[in-house]
């Protein structure tokens, strides 16, 4: 894994984007990555989140610092780094 700028670990700012931004995109009709059929509410926030959890989003958080330095973060990385430290 290459240096990460910032934590190396979601933000809560961090979460709760990209689960408002995912849990948006299922409520417009947005097929989701997992087997919702398993879940006992289908509410699109929830969904986001089990998402999240697993790992299956493809996203990328920029991280910037002063000085116009900025790297691109896969939000996988950052979930293995947290499941790492919590062991």
């Amino acid at each position: 894994m290459e240096q990460v700028i910032g934590p190396k670990r979601l933000t809560r700012y961090e979460r709760a984007r990209i689960i408002s931004a995912r849990a948006f995109q299922l409520a417009l009709g947005a097929a989701p990555f997992i087997d919702v059929s398993t879940l006992s509410v289908k509410d699109p926030i929830l969904i986001a989140e089990r998402e999240l959890e697993r790992g299956v989003l493809p996203l990328t958080i920029a991280r910037k610092l002063p000085g116009r330095v900025k790297q691109l973060v896969p939000v996988r990385w950052l979930l293995e780094a947290e499941k790492e430290t919590r062991r």
